[in-house]
């Protein structure tokens, strides 16, 4: 898995491309989520457009993310959920907790 970073405004872009799973992927989510927070960047946005594949690893690091940003008084959204990705968190629940976009352009001006 891949993360790139890239800023519209006050919102940081984390790009992810590949399987967010159990291992090196997971544990990169959350180092970089940390990096940001530690960078005062507090307003982010996932682009899971390009993660075909989440387990319960990626779930937790997102959860994990997304609790790190809220305690930093900050705000983390997602934008465009693969359809399989989508499922899973709506399964999990998470998609009433976790502000969901699939257009860019809104999900920047939501913050």
């Amino acid at each position: 898995m891949e993360i790139q970073l890239r800023t519209s405004g006050i919102v940081t872009i984390l790009d992810i491309s590949g399987n967010l799973t159990i291992g090196r992927s997971e544990e990169n989510l959350r180092e970089t989520v940390k990096m940001l927070i530690d960078e005062e960047r507090r307003f982010l946005l996932l682009n899971l457009s390009e993660v075909p594949t989440i387990d319960s690893s990626g779930i937790g690091a997102m959860i994990k993310s997304f609790t790190s940003v809220k305690e930093a008084n900050g705000k983390l959204k997602i934008l465009k959920p693969s359809r399989t990705a989508r499922q899973l968190l709506s399964i999990t629940g998470l998609l009433s907790v976790l502000e969901t976009y699939d257009d860019e352009t809104s999900a920047v001006s939501s913050f």
